[in-house]
């Protein structure tokens, strides 16, 4: 048995992991620090944990905070104690300590660069760790010899599991020069400051080869169990579900057209299926990406929705919606969008510009005047976003879906 058993709890979904794992274990807890996004609910904490709220989807002051702190817990342990850490999506903004040398404000423009240009998290979160000193392993590594133990709530679908919240005791820290490699590929290399450059050229430091204790890491929940959640819940309602293996991925203006396909192709099957068809659901989850050239206000799935209702025209009955399990699309005014094939139509009515709001990645505002945002608020959880597409049968006898 470990001598001390301390918690360090990161993400969107931090408190209500923190909760349980409180319940589970109780006074075998010694200690706890919870970091979690200013808006989330921090009801159940027992007065022992503390509390750190930082920034999200952009870190800040807080963040440097909980970064200074989880480091001090880990530099804390030893050799007989054991780190339990429990990680979901949205620890990378939450939780900062930049590279010796480099400003958070620095920090942060590398990697709106990278988001703004589409670049796939995988490689956003490699940079983040070589400009980290808590991210992608680098918190494992000040844990030193005390064991760690990582539970996972994964949003980055295949991407890889020891990727969410950037790793921080998952993996070893990336090298200077994959980080320098992906800036390049993305053309970005000359808008980042000298500091940035001057990290990634230098050798990685000798801490990176400390010895440690155990590591072990679990998997609690991604999208895929989600998908499958989702689909139990539509057959229990009466809808024939159908769950598509290809995870959204790539640009959202792009990956709308699939699920137009789904919903012409779900219509042509309802059409031939006889009498009292039942209404047919559609499952896909993954994450999208936006290529931001726009000032407008919204978010990737808000952008998917947006870019789906062109397809979706002519399509009677279709409807789909689009949204983030976190309740959050980028900005936390909503999760998502309803979209079906009378969105043009609504939206010319109201004289709005569907064509204009997607140049100026401006979803947000054109969902909110139209009326058809999704906000459930903050769900305390997140393992990515879903898409449902919904074509209506004729059942006279369905349960709502």
């Amino acid at each position: 048995m470990p001598s001390r058993v301390v918690l360090l709890a990161v993400g969107k979904a931090a408190v209500p992991m923190a909760r349980a794992a409180h319940e589970a274990l109780g006074p075998r807890l010694d200690a706890g620090l919870v970091i979690s996004p200013s808006n989330a609910p921090a009801d159940g904490l027992p007065p022992s944990f503390r509390l750190v709220r930082s920034g999200h989807p952009h870190p800040d002051t807080g963040s440097l905070e909980a970064g200074s702190l989880a480091l001090q817990l880990a530099g804390s342990l030893g050799k007989d104690d054991l780190l339990l850490v429990l990680l979901s999506g949205g620890g990378s903004a939450l939780m900062a300590a930049p590279a010796e040398g480099l400003t958070l404000e620095e920090k942060s423009r590398t990697i709106s660069l990278l988001m703004a240009a589409g670049a796939p998290i995988a490689e956003i979160n490699r940079v983040r760790g070589a400009l980290s000193r808590v991210k992608a392993g680098w918190l494992s590594t000040a844990a030193g010899l005390a064991e760690v133990v990582t539970l996972v709530l994964s949003d980055l679908g295949d991407d890889g599991w020891h990727l969410v919240a950037s790793g921080p005791t998952l993996g070893l820290p990336p090298t200077g020069a994959s980080a320098q490699a992906i800036l390049e590929r993305w053309r970005l290399t000359p808008l980042v400051s000298p500091s940035v450059r001057a990290v990634l050229s230098r050798e990685r430091p000798a801490g990176a080869s400390r010895p440690t204790g155990d590591r072990w890491s679990v998997l609690l929940a991604d999208i895929r169990m989600a998908m499958d959640g989702a689909r139990l819940e539509a057959l229990r309602l009466g809808a024939d579900a159908r769950l598509i293996p290809e995870l959204l991925a790539g640009e959202a203006r792009s990956a709308a057209r699939r699920l137009a396909v789904a919903a012409a192709s779900a219509g042509h099957l309802l059409r031939h299926a006889g009498a009292h068809r039942r209404p047919s659901v559609t499952i896909f989850g993954g994450e999208t990406t936006v290529t931001v050239k726009g000032r407008g206000r919204g978010g990737r799935n808000r952008e998917l929705a947006l870019a789906a209702a062109y397809p979706f025209a002519g399509l009677p009955g279709a409807c789909a919606l689009v949204a983030g399990t976190d309740g959050v699309d980028h900005e936390p005014d909503a999760a998502g969008a309803f979209v079906d094939g009378t969105t043009l139509a609504r939206a010319e009515a109201k004289g709005l510009d569907p064509a204009n709001a997607l140049l100026a990645n401006d979803s947000g505002t054109f969902f909110r005047e139209l009326g058809d945002a999704f906000a459930p608020g903050p769900t305390g959880t997140n393992v990515g976003d879903v898409a449902f597409v919904l074509s209506p049968g004729d059942d006279p006898h369905p349960q709502a879906v």
